[in-house]
């Protein structure tokens, strides 16, 4: 049975026994726990089992039109495990309150060349037109109209190996004509991604060929509204990496990240992500992370491809993109720090008392429908010790959390983040709660550090207040000592925080770039998201970074 197939998979990932990526673990341990949830009847969803009878009938109808080693089988028969876990989990999960209704609104497959991407899709297609409602629609998008035909291909050659299926489907000769089901009036329909051709039409699925190669999201959001009215929706997201800089591929694996990192959930998203670490790009482990198709022909091709790469400069990034799965921009930066790594310094030292403590302020403010955030950063026995809050305006929090793709509501709970003002940030607020930090946590603010953009006034103010403020010029031959040294502190861990999840999401999305005399510093425009805690942050170790130098440079001359 497909259910016994899916747990051999999990449970050999999770044992080490197959070889594949930190997510796609993470996603098996989360099946299997499931499993167990679903006893528990507070837990909203079920596994389908008699559902998944009926998707294993289909299978054993179907053939395979081409492959390696799966001649003459059904699908059923030669079904790889990887491939078993994908379709059960899709097809599988469903609400205890309406079995009909699928639970993963959003499905993606991160995959290499040559590991039953389109094969997949066609599968997918051809089980939804024969099971979903009559008169459904479903389509396929993709950049390239040759490639958006890819899938129509793929389907075609199933139905005409499989007799006792195919007399139930019309098939066109054309590149664009609808692939149709005559027992369920249902069709499938490959589409170039043009978001003004795609409004007028109701997908109760689509798939997002090629993914990472669109650079913006409007031709998936044109499929996605017009989905509104669909009572079952699914969205689908299959690719291959890129070498692109402006990929909405990248985006998504941030937030891919994010939610295995345990820093967002999403229970009605579904992913397999399969690539080659860094570390791995040029040996096999790395191979067998990637591509989890089992098949020692591919193998000897792409260990091929990598002696060349190796001897060949002008293949590498083929053999990089489509082989192990490894985005390669150009310009896209790179990730600051490991959120593993961070997360070894929360309470470094157990609860952490502010009271007596002299502190440096970092200030990062921003456009006044923004983000904004105030960091304090003190030292003791070599370890830095970091608070940060951030704040944003109180009208916008339901704009933010869906284009951020996160719940800035927990935050606001959570004490690390605040609500002020309406349509814009009350700058007032954030004003008066720098001017209560040494009440509220018993510190002595020896200096405030300020970026010059949008803080002049609120400078000012604080200096009228009797505080020192002092300019942080943002610039890389500025900003690269203290980000040089907070990196450093967090991998000799000698770096405190207090684990807050809004403080950790910053620092995932933050990426650094280098200016032509090799100086680091965090890139807003390249980073994935917002990054105002870190760089408020690193605004305040810049103040803390000089005052040490300052005492160390101290000279005391004798007469």
């Amino acid at each position: 049975m497909l259910i016994e197939k899916a747990k051999k998979y999990a449970e050999d990932c999770i044992s080490g026994t197959e070889i594949t990526t930190f997510e796609v673990k993470k996603q098996c341990e989360w099946f299997l726990e499931d499993l167990e949830k679903q006893k528990n009847e507070s837990y909203s969803y079920f596994f389908n089992v008699k559902f998944l009878k009926t998707v294993e009938g289909i299978l054993k109808l179907l053939n395979f039109a081409t492959g390696l080693n799966v001649e003459n089988k059904s699908i059923y028969e030669g079904l790889e495990n990887f491939q078993a876990f994908f379709i059960a989990n899709i097809f599988g999960w469903r609400y205890k309150i309406n079995p009909t209704k699928y639970r993963y609104r959003e499905v993606v497959l991160f995959i290499p060349r040559k590991n039953t991407k389109t094969f997949l899709a066609a599968l997918i297609f051809i089980i939804l037109m024969l099971t979903e409602p009559e008169y459904s629609e479903f389509y396929s998008i993709c950049l390239d109209r040759d490639l958006a035909g890819e899938v129509k291909k793929a389907i075609s050659q199933i139905l005409n190996v499989s007799p006792a299926v195919k007399e139930y489907f019309n098939i066109p000769k054309t590149l664009s004509g609808r692939l149709e089901c005559t027992l369920t009036h249902s069709f499938y329909q490959p589409r170039t991604a043009e978001a003004n051709r795609n409004n007028s039409i109701k997908p109760s699925a689509f798939i997002a060929d090629e993914y990472g190669a669109m650079k913006d999201n409007s031709n998936v959001g044109a499929m996605q509204t017009g989905q509104l009215s669909v009572k079952n929706p699914l969205m689908f997201k299959l690719t291959t990496a890129y070498a692109e800089d402006k990929s909405i591929m990248l985006d998504e694996l941030e937030y891919l990240k994010k939610i295995y990192q345990g820093l967002e959930e999403d229970e009605r998203l579904f992913a397999l992500v399969y690539y080659a670490t860094e570390d791995h790009l040029w040996d096999d482990i790395g191979l067998q992370m990637a591509n989890p198709l089992r098949i020692e022909e591919n193998y000897e091709e792409i260990r091929n491809n990598r002696k060349k790469a190796l001897a060949k400069p002008s293949e590498r990034q083929e053999y990089l993109t489509k082989n192990m799965n490894f985005f390669v921009p150009s310009n896209s930066g790179e990730a600051y720090i490991e959120l593993n790594k961070l997360r070894l310094c929360r309470n470094l030292r157990g609860d952490f008392d502010w009271k007596g403590r002299d502190v440096y302020v970092g200030i990062d403010l921003a456009q006044t429908d923004d983000n904004v955030s105030v960091s304090m950063v003190t030292i003791e026995d070599d370890v830095i010790f970091a608070k940060s809050w951030a704040f944003i305006p109180a009208d916008k929090i339901e704009i933010k959390n869906k284009k951020e793709r996160t719940d800035y509501r927990r935050f606001i709970q959570d004490g690390s983040c605040f609500a002020c003002g309406t349509e814009i940030i009350s700058y007032s607020f954030v004003e008066n709660f720098i001017l209560n930090l040494e009440k509220n946590y018993g510190v002595h603010i020896v200096q405030i550090g300020y970026d010059r953009y949008n803080c002049i006034s609120t400078a000012n103010k604080l200096e009228e207040a009797g505080y020192t403020t002092v300019e942080v010029v943002q610039h890389s031959k500025i900003l690269h000592q203290p980000t040089k040294w907070l990196k450093e502190s967090i991998l000799e861990r000698k770096f405190s925080y207090d684990g807050d999840r809004l403080y950790e999401i910053n620092f995932q999305n933050a990426k650094c770039v280098e200016d032509t005399n090799l100086n680091k510093y965090i890139n807003k425009k390249k980073s994935t998201g917002k990054v105002d805690m870190v760089m408020s942050t690193i605004d305040a170790l810049y103040l803390l970074q000089q005052q040490i130098l300052n005492e160390d440079n101290f000279v005391c001359q004798t007469f």
